[in-house]
Formats: structure tokens, sequence, C-alpha cells
């Protein structure tokens, strides 16, 4: 350092969290499990115990089933997927695990409800219980991760 410099400033530690594949597919596939799993209870008891209980023909039932679970892990796909790994991108900075579950909850959340809304099926706030289910998943699947995420301490310049 020659006379008349000024004093650089240390670098800043930065503290990140990732989420690696295996972990991030463990995740979505927990949560996506659970909230297709809960579809397909609801299917089930609001369609198929009925036309047992009257003797009528349950084989639309199946069919039914099948839709749940196909465009269920489709919507999850095209959707969740995406909006996890933004979500997980942006929560890189913060090392607080329950934080990153919380935001779990509540951004999948009003995400699903926000495009539930703009697909019709309405703007009232007492719709946002049948899509907290999503965000519930999603929390559970982002705790079931907790201990795989990956920590790491860089240095980074200051800005």
């Amino acid at each position: 350092m020659a006379l008349g410099d000024a004093a650089q400033p240390q670098a800043v530690q930065s503290h990140r969290v990732v989420l690696d594949a295996y972990a991030f597919i463990k995740g979505w596939l927990i949560a996506t499990s659970l909230w297709v799993g809960l579809l397909l209870l609801l299917v089930a008891a609001s369609y198929g115990v009925p036309a047992a209980r009257y003797g009528t023909d349950a084989g639309h039932v199946w069919g039914l089933l099948g839709m749940v679970v196909f465009y269920g892990f489709g919507v999850s796909l095209v959707f969740a997927a995406p909006l996890a790994w933004v979500l997980a991108y942006l929560l890189r900075p913060v090392r607080n695990q329950r934080i990153h579950i919380g935001a779990f909850f509540a951004v999948p959340t009003l995400a699903f409800w926000l495009l539930g809304s703009v697909l019709g099926l309405g703007w009232q706030p007492l719709l946002l219980i049948p899509w907290a289910t999503v965000g519930a998943a999603a929390a559970i699947g982002r705790w079931a991760v907790r201990k795989d995420v990956l920590s790491s301490t860089s240095a980074a310049a200051p800005t």
C-alpha cells in the first residue's frame, strides 16, 4: 500500500442456502404427492361414497381420480416447480430455515389464489382456504428437505 492510498474495505461474508437437485426434486415430490393425495381423498369422498351409498355405477369415479392425478402432477410441474425454484433462489441469502418454510406456505397460497382467480374461480378471500392446501403441502415439502440444504459462506466483494 503506497502512501496516500485509501484503505480498502474488507470483503463482506455472504451466507447462501442452496438446495441441490436431489433436495429440490425430493421436496417437490413430497409436496405434490401430499397435495394430490388430499385431492384424491376429496374426490373419492365427494363422488365415490355417494355412488356406493346409493348403489349407482361408480365407474366415472375412476376416471375422475385419474384426472386428478394427471392434472394435479401436471399443474404442479408447470406452475409449482418453477415457482418453488424462483422462491428458493430468492431465499438463498436467508439463513433461517423457518423463514423459508413460512415463505413456502405464503407465496404458493397467494400465487395459486391469484391463478385460480384469473382462471375464473373468483377473488373471494374465503377461497384462500382451499388454496392454503397448496401452501401447506409446499411448506411440508420444504420442511422435509431442511437438512438437505447446502450452506456456503463466500467472500463477496463490497458494492
